[in-house]
């Protein structure tokens, strides 16, 4: 006689290139009105591609999972068009091409995804709070390659907005201020209505476990992924010249960033935490085989008996998930090192998305404490710096293509 099958929990998994978490209340009373007991996991956005390539780290080990992703475009570049009609040097050109580049990116991460079936809902670029007309019909031709892409893999389920509007028929769908300030581009009324369709779209696509991979670490995907992109970082002081595309993109940072309470300006940019003026400020640019990035992140620093205390400390989304917050902190070890510092001190302010960062810091710093930080709460990482490198190292998905990023780091 067979034993009985060990029971197998549910998940529906919500992933999306905007702010998913506003899903997580919708999706709940969706499947509770449908009398399903599976739990709603939602992905931060800026976890899209790790996710596609690795998924199991989202995902209970004993859980069958279905996954939904939420897609719009305009997400590619979502930074760039918030930073349109600054002061920083871009302009409608360089958007466009940004936007050719990062949409190749993401084919080519599609292509890369194995061993996991997506009901896919494509959501219309254009209906948010930029103006996209500069694009011409980029956007479009965007949407068709991206839908092609998974269709001919015969294994997701992709519909498309007018499918959803010719079935839920919803009203008041679309949110212009929410999707300028918070990143949400739906009214309550239209996350509900989108919720409510897709679950119902959910039969047509098995629950299922995602198989661990043979080997530890990241699964076979996504270091494949990173073995191709050619990261190159670059570090350099920064100038004044510097300090107005460094405050744009600290403002629109969330979830690499350790001081999320502070409104920076350049008057306090290079202070520490406690406000007294900071010894060396320091930018990184990234780029890889896709596009540069430019600008990507900053710290502000003091050493004093032989201690490192940093200010500011931040990292901007479109470069997480490639390995390039491992080469960026085995670079500050470096410096820690060469300032016969024997310890880095890295102040902490909880906001609502920075979770990546405090998770990352708690790795490093071997606090196994991972008691979730209420918001506005405020710890320092203590991260001993003998050994550093070898814990980033161990912590990253792909260390061959981490030590090669790593061997080509440039620093003025």
């Amino acid at each position: 006689m067979l034993a009985p099958s060990p029971k197998v929990s549910t998940a529906v998994v919500v992933v999306s290139s905007f702010y998913t978490a506003a899903f997580e209340t919708s999706f709940a009373a969706a499947l509770a009105r449908r009398q399903q007991t599976a739990s709603v996991i939602c992905v931060p956005y800026n976890q899209l591609h790790t996710f596609l390539l690795d998924p199991r780290p989202h995902i209970p080990a004993d859980a069958a999972a279905q996954v939904v992703l939420l897609l719009r475009v305009e997400d590619l570049i979502r930074f760039e068009l918030a930073a349109l009609g600054k002061d920083m040097a871009l302009d409608h050109s360089t958007c466009a091409r940004v936007f050719r580049e990062r949409t190749e990116q993401f084919l080519d991460v599609l292509k890369r995804v194995s061993g996991m079936r997506m009901l896919v809902l494509l959501c219309p670029a254009g209906r948010g709070a930029y103006d996209l007309q500069f694009l011409g019909n980029y956007a479009r031709v965007a949407e068709h390659k991206i839908a092609a892409a998974l269709r001919s893999q015969q294994r997701h389920v992709v519909v498309t907005w007018p499918e959803f509007e010719k079935t839920a028929q919803p009203r008041n769908v679309f949110n212009v201020a929410g999707d300028r300030l918070g990143h949400v581009p739906f009214t309550p009324e239209g996350l509900d209505a989108v919720a409510e369709f897709l679950v119902t779209q959910l039969q047509r696509l098995p629950s299922e476990q995602l198989a661990a991979p043979k080997t530890g670490g990241a699964g076979l995907d996504l270091r494949q992924f990173l073995d191709s992109l050619g990261v190159q970082i670059s570090a350099a002081p920064m100038t004044a010249e510097d300090e107005q595309p460094v405050l744009d993109l600290v403002r629109h940072t969330t979830h690499f960033i350790n001081l999320s309470n502070r409104k920076w300006d350049r008057e306090n940019l290079r202070t520490l935490a406690d406000g007294h003026p900071a010894q060396e400020t320091w930018t990184l640019r990234v780029q890889d085989r896709f596009g540069d990035y430019g600008i990507s992140g900053a710290i502000i620093f003091s050493v004093d008996s032989g201690v490192m205390r940093t200010g500011l400390l931040f990292l901007t989304c479109p470069v997480l998930g490639k390995q390039v917050e491992h080469a960026w902190l085995s670079w500050v070890t470096e410096v820690a090192q060469e300032h016969h510092a024997h310890r880095i001190e890295v102040p902490f302010v909880k906001g609502r998305d920075n979770e990546v960062l405090y998770a990352f810091l708690n790795k490093l710093s071997g606090d196994r404490d991972n008691t979730p930080l209420p918001l506005g709460a405020e710890k320092t990482f203590h991260l001993q710096v003998a050994g550093l490198t070898d814990r980033i190292v161990s912590e990253a998905p792909n260390p061959a293509a981490l030590t090669r990023v790593r061997s080509h780091a440039q620093a003025a």
